[in-house]
């Protein structure tokens, strides 16, 4: 599960005491991969807040369903800007699919819970030759019988209360959860980055690109080359995003570049000192595993490893030139919002130099108007005190 949702989850319903329901969490997933491809181009801010609207979408659909509690939404983002962001992703992202409760289980929810098909879809069920009412007596589809052997499983499964146990509802006690595949130390080094060397808005697609290669397809990698050459393999990744969107389709100075090497080298070695690393078991080692200082050269090994195996290749990569044709975008409509408004404005009358309508001739207009509403109004006060 992305580390990111479960955080999201986890500020969403903060009174929500269990371990988060696995169908509102494979819900939000869900919902986060359908999200890059409907609306793969989002601004900077939106991006950021991306999981949280997907997870607050999951919360919203699921609340009745699964009886939680009360969703309090912080979003990380102005909240005008995040209510566009819902808005928008609810409207595109799919509520009647993969949604439990809705009509179709989700993928590894809830088992049995399937809906009783409509008298015109048993009728479509129904072989050829037979009437519609031959069919209603056919067994409807997922409706078994229980066996002898499963409905006795399902009474161990139950407390002694009679109420299904956690093992019967499929969640796993908080200690047992599985931690996140990627390392406690990765995105808290990732924010310091950004927030030291920026720009700040460059941090999703670096955690993207990241996450795809330290968990293709959301399991751990097996490759040993990637386990011990984490540091390394992030800056070689920062440096390729910030050269990317920094300076698109431009030919970096040279000298811009080594001094921006060295200063990302020496921030990744601060990192140990200066980041701290939130760990629950309080084993701060453990947080840092697979850490240690960088050198110039391992960026540079990096560098050849992630063109060799064709890392920048991968979908995560056209998060950039996605960021950089926004940019351009943003840009043109930004100078046509600004010839719009100078059509726009008020046209202003020039006075040629060769006429007698000069300015100070022109008594009529509202500064000189007003001056004289001060002046008569001065004037009939001093008449009324010697009258």
């Amino acid at each position: 599960m992305n580390c990111s949702i479960e955080q999201a989850l986890l500020s969403l319903i903060p009174t929500h005491n269990a371990a988060l329901p696995p169908q509102l969490t494979e819900l939000a997933s869900s919902l986060l991969a359908q999200s890059r491809h409907k609306a793969s181009t989002l601004k900077a801010e939106e991006e950021i807040a991306r999981p949280y609207a997907c997870a607050h979408i999951a919360c919203e659909r699921l609340k009745t369903t699964l009886n939680l509690p009360p969703i309090e939404p912080r979003p990380p983002i102005p909240p005008r800007i995040y209510k566009r962001l819902y808005s928008h992703l609810d409207k595109i992202l799919p509520s009647g699919t993969g949604t439990p409760g809705r009509g179709t289980p989700a993928r590894g929810g809830l088992e049995g819970r399937v809906r009783t098909p409509s008298t015109k879809l048993r009728e479509q069920l129904a072989p050829l030759g037979t009437s519609p009412q031959a069919s209603k007596s056919r067994p409807l589809p997922g409706r078994t019988t229980p066996s002898k052997e499963k409905s006795l499983a399902d009474f161990r499964d139950s407390n002694a209360d009679g109420t299904p146990s956690k093992k019967k509802l499929g969640t796993t006690p908080q200690s047992k959860r599985k931690p996140p595949p990627l390392p406690l130390w990765i995105r808290p080094t990732l924010r310091f980055l950004c927030k030291e060397l920026g720009p700040a808005s460059i941090g999703p697609i670096v955690a993207s690109g990241i996450e795809s290669i330290v968990c293709p397809n959301g399991k751990p990698t097996e490759d040993e080359w990637v386990k011990i050459n984490l540091v390394s393999l992030l800056g070689a990744l920062y440096l390729f995003v910030w050269r990317g969107i920094t300076f698109p389709g431009q030919d970096l100075d040279q000298s811009t570049y080594i001094k921006f090497r060295k200063q990302l080298v020496a921030t990744l070695n601060r990192a140990r000192k200066e980041v701290e690393v939130n760990v629950k078991d309080g084993d701060a080692e453990k947080a840092w595993e697979w850490w240690y200082d960088v050198k110039l050269k391992d960026l540079d090994m990096s560098a050849l490893v992630i063109n060799r195996h064709g890392w920048l290749e991968l979908d995560w990569a056209k998060g950039v030139q996605d960021f950089v044709h926004m940019n351009e975008e943003r840009a043109r409509d930004d100078e046509e919002d600004a010839e719009r408004e100078e059509r726009n404005a008020e046209p202003v009358q020039l006075r040629r130099a060769d006429t007698m309508f000069q300015e100070r001739y022109d008594f009529l207009t509202d500064r000189k108007r007003k001056a004289y509403a001060e002046w008569k109004e001065g004037i009939m006060k001093r008449i009324k005190a010697q009258g």
